[in-house]
Order: C-alpha cells, then sequence, then structure tokens
C-alpha cells in the first residue's frame, strides 16, 4: 500500500513543532522593559488591569515569563539569547486591579478568584492589590475618569517604586472602555508626572490584533519563534555573531513555551465563575495565551500626544 509523501513530510515536521511549541522565547529581555535595571537593581513592573481574569487572558506569556515557577531559580530572569550576556535579575511584578468584577454581583467571588489566579502566577500576596471604588465599576458601557486613573496609579508608583507600568492598549485587545480607560489614563499619567525626576517611569501596552490573528491559536507561537529565528540569524550574518539581536527591543515580544501555557491556563481555571463555553474556546485557540507583543506608550495630554 502506497503512503502519500505528505505524511513523511509531516511526521517529520513534528519534532520541529514540538521543539518550538517546549520552550518559550522573547525578543530583548527584562531591559526591554527598563534599561535602567541591572544586577543590583531588578526593575519593579506594575501591571494594570481592569478585571479578575485580565491577568490569564491576556498577560500570561508575559507574567510567566518575568515570574519563575516554584521549579526555576529565583536568583536571574531570562536574560538575552547571546551566549556571553549576564542574566539579569527577575523583576518585582506588582499587580493592581481596578475593580472586583462586579458587574453581574459577583465582585466577593471574583476577588477571592483573582486571589487564587495570582498565587499559581506567582504574584507576592504583598505586590497585588484590587479596588472596589465606585468611580471604577466594572460596566461593559462605562469609560472610566483618565485623570482618577492617573492619580490612583501614581501613588502606588511613588510607594513602590515603580518603574515599569504594562497595561492595555488603545484598543484595550476586547475593545472593551475598561481597558482603553487605563490606557488614557497611564498616558495622561506620563504627560503630567515629571519622570526622569521624582522615578525613571515608562509604560508599555498590549499590542490588539485584528480578530482573526487574535485566534490562530497554537500557530501563533510557532510562526513567532520562526519569525524571531529567522531575524537573529539574519542580523548575525549581516551584524556578526555579537549583534544587535540581544539588546533590548523597542517592541518587547514574550513566547509561552508549554509549561508557562500550563500554569497560565491553571490560573485562568481560577475563575470558576467565568467558566462559560466561550472562554474555553477562548484558552484554546486566543494568541493571547501564547504570545504577548508590547508597545511603548506615549504620553497624551488633552487628547494630544506629546
Amino acid at each position: 500500500m502506497a503512503i502519500c509523501p505528505g505524511l513523511y513530510v509531516s511526521l517529520a515536521l513534528l519534532p520541529l513543532l514540538f521543539g518550538l511549541l517546549l520552550q518559550p522565547s522573547h525578543s530583548g529581555d527584562v531591559s526591554s522593559f527598563d534599561p535602567n535595571t541591572s544586577l543590583s537593581t531588578p526593575s519593579r513592573l506594575l501591571l494594570l488591569t481592569a478585571h479578575p481574569d485580565d491577568e490569564t487572558f491576556f498577560f500570561g506569556p508575559t507574567l510567566t515569563s518575568l515570574i519563575p515557577s516554584s521549579e526555576t531559580s529565583v536568583s536571574t530572569s531570562p536574560g538575552s539569547n547571546a551566549p556571553d550576556s549576564v542574566p539579569l535579575p527577575f523583576p518585582h511584578v506588582y499587580s493592581l486591579c481596578f475593580s472586583v468584577g462586579n458587574a453581574d454581583g459577583l465582585g466577593n467571588v471574583r476577588r477571592l478568584e483573582l486571589e487564587n489566579s495570582l498565587d499559581i502566577i506567582g504574584v507576592a500576596k504583598d505586590n497585588r492589590w484590587v479596588l472596589d471604588n465606585h468611580e471604577f465599576q466594572d460596566n461593559i458601557t462605562a469609560k472610566w475618569d483618565a485623570s482618577l486613573i492617573a492619580a490612583t496609579v501614581d501613588r502606588y508608583v511613588l510607594d513602590y517604586n515603580i518603574s515599569v507600568i504594562l497595561t492595555f492598549d488603545s484598543y484595550g485587545v476586547s475593545g472593551h472602555p475598561n481597558h482603553i480607560s487605563l490606557y488614557r489614563g497611564v498616558s495622561l499619567l506620563l504627560a503630567t508626572s515629571p519622570a526622569g525626576i521624582r522615578y525613571p517611569l515608562v509604560a508599555y501596552s498590549l499590542t490588539s490584533k485584528q480578530l482573526l490573528a487574535k485566534y490562530t491559536g497554537i500557530l501563533t507561537p510557532v510562526f513567532v519563534k520562526l519569525k524571531m529565528a529567522f531575524s537573529r540569524a539574519l542580523d548575525a550574518m549581516v551584524h556578526g555573531a555579537k549583534s544587535s539581536s540581544s539588546a533590548s527591543s523597542d517592541r518587547p515580544i514574550f513566547v509561552a513555551g508549554i509549561k508557562q501555557y500550563h500554569r497560565t491556563v491553571v490560573a485562568t481555571l481560577q475563575h470558576r465563575s467565568q467558566r462559560v463555553w466561550f472562554r474555553w474556546l477562548y484558552m484554546a485557540f486566543s494568541q493571547y495565551m501564547w504570545v504577548n507583543e508590547w508597545e511603548r506608550i506615549p504620553a497624551i495630554a488633552g487628547g494630544r500626544v506629546l
């Protein structure tokens, strides 16, 4: 019985695909976010989310790359891919959730679910907060006041010497107005705070994708890792072994490996009240469970980019 040649090709590619999925990858390192980080001064990153479950549904690949699991040495973070690079220390990661997600009257339940999720992700209990203020209630139609967001975040930045803020972009990944409000608030904070005087503050937003690109699932980490490998190889040929690919990227990318994806899924499943059918599809097919791409947030004052 004749065997289709395509079967041989498929079988030959399986080890390659498995290898691409097994290990996490990234462009640059933690210094991609914070150029001032050093062996003696770890970065302090503050993740801003709008609702419980945002931390896993959108930011899992970054959090599981920057926070060591219980099986990982906690001394140094994933460094650059240059063989002679010195690994940087893992950053201190903080989480500030602006609401308890009380749109359906489950705020108390969702607050506990968030605690369980952050336990799995590895955010220290003293480094996490969830707000339950009248001004920041979970609402699919409400825009939160950017100036109030900026003032709220500013207090945490000052109290905890935050150097990097991570949050949503101007579309908010899903278009949720609460997500978008966080971006506007951070932009306003950057414009009104004397960054570099009180603290060297920078901020990055998670890049939103078009609908079809958003749900390419397991194909996304394979494609992104191949693209990154090709880019590094090309850069090495052009610039030599010690090329600029080991430097910080203007658009940091974090790609989860299988273990990081599994940790994100386990954390997501702590949100038991949100286990509706389309959430399972999201975990299976969303690229945000595997890949995070970031962009620097510009300072905006009065709707104008500075």
